[in-house]
């Protein structure tokens, strides 16, 4: 919609007193219905400057700041197979899990850094929440193979207690290593270390199960741990 020329300031040509309030009364009145037309909204909003959106460049953008070996390792893991119609690399890329890096990529904020984007670890800006959320918004839902997570409300989705009464809640990358072309958790031969982190008493005092021949320094946790879905919680 044009913008409507809101100019009623026509000075008056008569003097008499009898006239100037007459226009004086159908001034006011104008003005009043001026306002009215100008203050009309557009039959298209006007898009928010502070909205971010995926950039039209993706990957590229992000390397063009974050070009190091560790972020182009992305490639050669199952998240960046552009192959693969589920992946992130095959829909927006770095920004698929990241979020929308149009401000990032654009507005340094005089001295004050980028706007931050969604990060991934334990000492991010970004809640623990949000962090598995991000991961779940594909890894909730059955992809081809995989089955959907039912990770919220699980013994490793849920919040905890310490003995101090400080609350702490797991992220996916607590455990898991995406910058990489081996993710250690996924690997038999180093998959207890990322687990014994945090079940420090399991590490030594774990049953061996040697009545039932059970060769168990042969077994990954996950052999027996499906961590990803609803674990009653005690087990």
């Amino acid at each position: 919609m044009r913008a409507q020329h809101c100019d009623y300031f026509t000075p008056a040509r008569h003097i008499g007193s009898s006239v100037v309030i007459r226009a004086v009364t159908l001034l006011a009145g104008s003005l009043l219905g001026a306002s009215a037309a100008c203050a009309q909204p557009s039959d298209k909003p006007a898009d928010n400057p502070y909205t971010a959106h995926y950039t039209s460049e993706g990957t590229t953008a992000c390397l063009y700041c974050h070009d190091v070996e560790r972020m182009r390792l992305i490639s050669k893991t199952p998240h960046g197979n552009k192959n693969n119609p589920d992946s992130p690399f095959a829909q927006h890329g770095c920004e698929s899990c990241h979020g929308p890096g149009s401000l990032h990529a654009t507005r340094s904020r005089r001295g004050r850094g980028r706007p931050p984007m969604i990060d991934f670890g334990i000492n991010t800006s970004t809640p623990p929440e949000n962090q598995s959320q991000r991961c779940l918004n594909c890894h909730g839902k059955k992809m081809g193979k995989l089955d959907a997570m039912q990770w919220k409300g699980s013994v490793h989705g849920s919040p905890w207690k310490d003995d101090a009464g400080k609350v702490h809640e797991m992220t996916c990358s607590n455990c898991h290593e995406e910058h990489t072309d081996h993710d250690p958790i996924q690997d038999k031969q180093t998959q207890a270390k990322t687990c014994y982190s945090c079940h420090k008493k399991e590490e030594k005092e774990h049953p061996r199960f040697k009545e039932q021949a059970i060769a168990f320094d042969k077994l990954s946790c996950w052999d027996c741990h499906d961590v990803h879905q609803l674990i009653p919680q005690g087990r």
